[in-house]
């Protein structure tokens, strides 16, 4: 039988960056990514190409470029013969240590000599954010690390594979919340909930901020983008308990000259700000 053909499309674009393309590519049809340190790979069935699917993923590297202007995003298109992505994609992903205490691992991987003793949390990446390949997943761990107190009651805001509210019960949470509007992703967060044994703390919803249930919470992480975090701050505070903290993530440097005016008037104090590359992320109290 004649192998079938494929679309390859080859982006010069950093591992770290990898996470914000994959979910959109998919929906256009993407069923395979090759993922190297400065290039991302990704396949579509030759059959499947379309003029108009050729154009909406022009929109998207070009809305790409103009969210990261200092990016060098360069892209070709090629026809190759089929071959088993699936298990070239899996050789590519490896265990990451996110912080000092926690490592986040895919369910084929081994537990590593050197991560013995430590947290370790079992994440298969699938379309949803939230391997902690990503700077902005690696800083909510390190802030979540360093102000959750035990038995605190968390919400996980936009939680992707729900990656930080399994963080949270593993750090010594009471419980926590994993909410996003993204079935997709309450899907896959669900998969991995159940994979790391902490379904009886940790509860998976879709919706959004008027879907969050009634009551308070000691810690909220939202490691989203800062559209949404502008939108969802009166929410935060009205669900968290005063001398609570909110960790905010998924934004750049340039962003906090429109975040940090936001933050006062609804009685909200800057305690931390960490950064990797042009990723920072904040931690902030209610203040009573």
């Amino acid at each position: 039988m004649k192998a079938r053909a494929w679309i390859e499309l080859g982006l010069h674009l950093p591992f770290s960056h990898h996470d914000l393309l994959t979910g959109q590519l998919a929906t256009l049809g993407f069923s395979g990514f090759l993922q190297e340190n400065a290039s991302l790979k990704c396949f579509l069935p030759k059959d499947k190409w379309t003029n108009r699917l050729k154009e909406q993923l022009q929109k998207i590297l070009s809305h790409f470029k103009r969210e990261f202007p200092l990016l060098d995003v360069r892209f070709q298109l090629t026809t190759v013969r089929e071959q088993n992505w699936n298990r070239a994609w899996k050789n590519s992903i490896n265990s990451i240590g996110a912080s000092e205490k926690i490592v986040i691992k895919p369910s084929w991987r081994k537990t590593r000599r050197q991560d013995r003793g430590k947290i370790v949390i079992e994440i298969d990446p699938k379309m949803s954010f939230g391997t902690a390949h990503h700077e902005t997943t690696r800083l909510s761990l390190r802030l979540l690390e360093e102000h959750l107190q035990p038995r605190a009651s968390v919400l996980d805001f936009g939680s992707g594979t729900g990656i930080l509210a399994i963080a949270a019960v593993k750090l010594g949470a009471r419980h926590a919340i994993a909410i996003d509007n993204d079935g997709w992703a309450t899907s896959n967060a669900t998969e991995n909930v159940r994979r790391n044994a902490v379904r009886r703390k940790v509860r998976v919803l879709e919706g959004s901020t008027k879907d969050i249930p009634r009551g308070m919470f000691e810690l909220i992480v939202a490691n989203i983008d800062l559209p949404t975090i502008l939108q969802s701050l009166q929410w935060f505070v009205k669900h968290l308990k005063t001398e609570g903290i909110l960790i905010l993530s998924g934004l750049l440097i340039r962003d906090l000259p429109t975040l940090l005016p936001q933050l006062s008037h609804r009685g909200l104090v800057p305690l931390g700000l960490i950064g990797e590359n042009e990723w920072v992320a904040l931690s902030l109290v209610r203040s009573s």
